[in-house]
């Protein structure tokens, strides 16, 4: 895709969140997908085969990063996490070229680090995931990114240590 047209396209581009309830918990993460982007619409239908099919299959915008933003939640939403992970990381990377001053970039970058941080979670590398959070919330710190990282921070395990007490007699 012509370097000019991404520049305008990612700056033109409007998101839409989606609400991912994970399983087996009552931990609800939110994710997002680049709303107008191939399979936006079959994924908020939840026709999530639908949805991964055209996202593979399209080899004009395969490489563009809301395609693979996209992949990244619909693969989230039919449960295949490590290809989430996978497409999730290649959308960040395919942002690493635009210019982090950019305000829609970096709250691109974030989304999609809160995203992989999803990923992470329902893999259950939990410090991992955390550590996307935290990622996604120094990008940007917004609505989505912070309930994620809230909603992270419930899972960990509260530590046992407690103050050692003085013994008296």
């Amino acid at each position: 895709m012509n370097k000019s047209l991404f520049k305008k396209t990612i700056l033109t581009t409007l998101l839409l969140s989606i609400i991912n309830s994970v399983a087996a918990s009552e931990t609800t993460f939110k994710v997002a997908v680049v709303k107008g982007a191939i399979g936006t619409v079959d994924i908020t239908k939840g026709e999530i085969a639908s949805s991964i099919e055209k996202l593979t299959t399209n080899k004009t915008y395969k490489e563009f990063y809301a395609n693979k933003m996209n992949l990244c939640v619909a693969y989230l939403q039919s449960n295949e996490n490590s290809k989430s992970e996978s497409a999730c990381t290649s959308a960040i990377k395919s942002l690493e070229s635009m210019p982090e001053t950019k305000k829609r970039v970096k709250y691109l970058t974030a989304l999609n680090y809160s995203n992989r941080g999803v990923a992470r979670f329902r893999q259950n590398q939990l410090t991992q995931a955390l550590s996307d959070f935290e990622a996604a919330v120094a990008i940007d710190n917004n609505p989505i990114t912070s309930n994620n990282l809230v909603h992270m921070r419930l899972q960990l395990p509260v530590s046992n240590t407690e103050p050692a007490a003085e013994l008296s007699e």
